[in-house]
């Protein structure tokens, strides 16, 4: 049997494909394929679906977010728990916001902002423990990719929306020599899914969110998105611009916007917050590449992996005073570095299924680890500035750790999930 390699790109249409087969004397080869099953759901019941409810227990984790004494932790494409923090070694689930396709976060105020699929969301987090939906504002994010690769919260009919895929393997007889197809077959019905105060909070690096001052910034793929904040309850869309394709992450820094994609650093500013302009650009081999700001100095971890397609796994910093032409300073060699925080010359580097690493960073030109605690499988980092309390999202919960003594961090807690993430 011939096993093609499937490929993985969106989609914006589910076709109907017959998979058909060749005369029994003419087969030259059997090939093995996945067909993807659109699950469907009425719209009115996607928009119904978007509320505050009771908390529960976490199933897998994504990004993190801090604002205040709380922690508001995305489950992907489910919703966001809300954590009272008040407590660092007790932390306290208090609510869930049930968010289909929710990623992202961030908050100004008492606003939190969500992306829904393709909509960009608004709460009320007054009371966190009983959050008020707000409004909802409709395509303002662009298309979400699943975990394979497909487009999902579009709309395939005027009365319902994909919100996943189902997928199963098929073989069949094959007299063409194209191996590379993906397949999809049409959903016939619509399927039921089961499912001291700061005016803003802070994400972790690996966050499409950001907000400074009066302005929402959100990435896609390829977009750089503003929207007003001035009336905080109601965002206004600005501007939108493309980029480039492979765009991860962005991060905010005095009047700039560091976006990391999967082949470069790009550096915006913001002196015109409706409309950011790009100052410029460091290329390099294709990884995935978040990226943190301290001072006039960038920190940029790039790795290999299969949503990357990269082989480099390293630490590369820049400096940044002048925007328009970033120098490079240092490059660390890593393991698997995903997301990374920065605090007073303290660096933090999630190693994936390395562990975590703290990091002496006070000289670039020689940074040094401090302690690797392995044992974890780790996504991303929060500092909590002058706190010395680093909040990191790892597979397996959301786990707390006093960093006063970096060659000696103490762990305060740990908040466990039930299943698998990212």
């Amino acid at each position: 049997m011939h096993i093609s390699t499937y490929i993985k790109f969106p989609v914006m249409i589910a076709v109907m494909i017959a998979l058909g087969g060749c005369a029994k004397d003419k087969c030259t080869k059997i090939v093995q394929r996945k067909v993807y099953t659109p699950v469907l759901m009425a719209v009115k019941d996607y928009w119904a679906s978007i509320k505050s409810e009771a908390p529960r227990e976490i199933g897998t984790t994504g990004k993190i977010y801090v604002k205040d004494q709380y922690i508001f932790v995305n489950e992907p494409y489910k919703g966001i728990h809300v954590i009272d923090n008040s407590t660092p070694a007790s932390p306290k689930k208090v609510s869930f916001l049930n968010v289909m396709g929710n990623i992202d976060i961030a908050i100004k105020g008492n606003y939190l902002y969500a992306d829904s699929f393709t909509d960009l969301t608004v709460f009320d987090i007054s009371d966190p423990r009983n959050v008020t939906f707000v409004k909802r504002l409709p395509g303002a994010t662009g298309y979400p990719v699943s975990a394979d690769g497909l487009l999902i919260g579009w709309q395939m009919a005027s009365d319902s929306m994909v919100i996943g895929f189902t997928s199963r393997d098929t073989s069949y007889c094959d007299c063409s020599d194209d191996e590379y197809v993906l397949y999809f077959a049409s959903s016939e019905a619509a399927s039921s899914y089961n499912n001291k105060t700061q005016q803003t909070g802070k994400g972790g690096s690996m966050a499409r969110f950001t907000i400074t001052g009066n302005y929402l910034y959100a990435v896609n793929f390829s977009q750089l998105k503003a929207f007003d904040l001035s009336n905080a309850a109601d965002p206004v869309f600005k501007s939108s611009q493309t980029i480039n394709g492979g765009i991860e992450t962005i991060f905010p820094y005095g009047d700039y916007l560091f976006i990391g994609s999967q082949s470069a650093m790009y550096i915006y500013d913001i002196l015109n917050p409706a409309t950011p302009s790009k100052r410029s650009m460091v290329t390099h081999f294709r990884a995935c590449d978040p990226v943190v700001v301290e001072g006039n100095k960038a920190y940029v971890t790039i790795r290999s992996g299969s949503a990357c397609a990269g082989s480099l796994n390293q630490l590369q910093v820049f400096d940044v005073t002048n925007v328009d032409n970033p120098i490079k300073l240092s490059t660390t060699e890593m393991k698997n570095p995903h997301g990374l925080g920065i605090d007073n010359g303290k660096l933090f580097i999630c190693e994936g299924n390395f562990g975590l690493r703290f990091m002496n960073a006070s000289d670039v030109m020689n940074i040094t680890t401090t302690k690797l605690v392995d044992g974890l499988d780790t996504y991303d980092v929060i500092p909590f500035e002058n706190q010395h309390r680093l909040l990191v999202s790892a597979r397996d919960g959301i786990y707390q750790y006093d960093y006063s003594t970096m060659t000696d961090p103490r762990l305060l807690s740990k908040i466990a999930v039930k299943g698998h993430s990212y």
